[in-house]
């Protein structure tokens, strides 16, 4: 076996001369090359007048004293191997305690209550609690009734109701978009119709056309999202209205249902208007009659792809009053609305059609969001009687 002290265990220091890097190499490579690992410059290694030696291995010491018991001495090394026995025994006791001990002072340092309180607890655990929701629980009575009636009490709350800021804000900013709409278009159609049509004529009527399809995009998506909210709310029998911040997209989707209502309650009306405009106006009777059915039943059924709801059409047999309270309060506010437009109309003319636009989108928007009210109380009264039906059905 090779000795540590054996020159192939020496090592001397040496420098480049070059870069003046300094390497360890071993003594017994005296005179051979060596190669710089910075500058790579091959120089020959000579002798270093400092040898550095790797130290002797340092031979542990006899810790227990056994070299110092001679061979022959048997009681002795018994007796050591006892010590060693009894310290190694000594300390897995103190392990195994050690583990007990953070057990019994776990929770040691937290408050204790005196006995009587400890008792006192202890019996209102046994306690069954009480149940935090009461059996005869009923969600709607924390909520307002809303029926469809045309006492001067509600007549009051539905003025009360329209006196909301968030509601009033929203009015006239959509009046003023509805009111732009109705001028663009009410222009187009003027342009568009004249005798003599040249291109100035026709490029009026091209760019009416195109702004109001615009700007009347954006106006029936913010109006139908309102409607619905409106709807919602009041079937609901909400007190407080929490406007709620929607981004475009979900406009969309909720105008998408005001949208397909009246293009469904619409359509007899579109066929034969294709036939004979003049025998289709009897038709508009079925989109007068068929568009709250239709809108109520894809809210029921949360898709504007089922405009069908068992609920809302046995409504028409199990509330024909209502039903028939609500058809009549609408036709009188159509009617006035229309008879309003035509008296402003014919004072102004087609002239003063600025005049005529603003008041026109006013009353085109306000009569929206009281039709919305009105068939918001309709579909409250639908909700109550079916609750109603579940009760007496249980």
């Amino acid at each position: 076996m090779t000795e540590p002290s054996s020159p192939q265990f020496k090592t001397h220091v040496v420098k480049c001369p070059v870069c003046s890097t300094r390497m360890t190499v071993r003594s017994m490579d005296v005179g051979r090359k060596t190669e710089c690992p910075d500058c790579h410059h091959r120089f020959t290694i000579e002798k270093a007048d400092i040898k550095l030696d790797i130290p002797d291995p340092i031979v542990p010491e006899d810790e227990y004293g056994l070299k110092e018991v001679a061979h022959d001495h048997d009681d002795a090394r018994k007796k050591v191997g006892q010590e060693i026995m009894s310290q190694a025994q000594k300390e897995m006791r103190e392990q195994a305690e050690r583990k007990d001990l953070n057990k019994r002072t776990q929770g040691a340092f937290e408050e204790r209550k005196p006995r009587q309180y400890q008792d006192a607890d202890e019996e209102e655990e046994k306690k069954p609690r009480e149940q935090l929701t009461p059996i005869d629980y009923n969600p709607r009575e924390e909520l307002v009734d809303y029926p469809l009636t045309f006492s001067p009490k509600e007549i009051q709350r539905d003025i009360l109701l329209f006196s909301d800021v968030g509601l009033l804000m929203r009015w006239v900013f959509l009046s003023l978009f509805a009111s732009v709409t109705v001028y663009f278009a009410a222009n187009a159609i003027y342009y568009g119709l004249q005798p003599n049509q040249t291109f100035m004529t026709y490029m009026y009527s091209l760019a009416g056309s195109a702004m109001s399809v615009v700007l009347g995009a954006g106006t029936i998506i913010f109006l139908g999202s309102h409607f619905l909210f409106l709807v919602m709310s009041v079937s609901s029998g909400l007190d407080e209205w929490d406007w709620p911040e929607l981004g475009i997209f979900d406009r969309m989707m909720e105008a998408l249902f005001l949208v397909i209502a009246v293009v469904l309650a619409i359509v007899p009306f579109g066929i034969m208007a294709t036939f004979d405009p003049w025998s289709a106006i009897p038709l508009l009777a079925f989109t007068f009659l068929g568009f709250p059915v239709i809108y109520l039943s894809m809210l029921d059924q949360g898709s504007v792809v089922t405009p069908w709801s068992s609920m809302i059409v046995s409504s028409l047999f199990k509330l024909p009053g209502k039903w028939l309270l609500f058809y009549v309060a609408t036709f009188v506010l159509i009617s006035a609305i229309l008879a309003v437009g035509a008296a402003i109309f014919l004072f102004a003319g087609i002239e003063r059609l600025a005049y005529i636009a603003l008041p026109g989108g006013v009353m085109l928007v306000g009569g929206t969001l009281i039709y919305g009210l009105w068939l918001g109380r309709l579909s409250w009264e639908i909700a109550a009687r079916a609750s109603a039906d579940r009760e007496d059905e249980e």
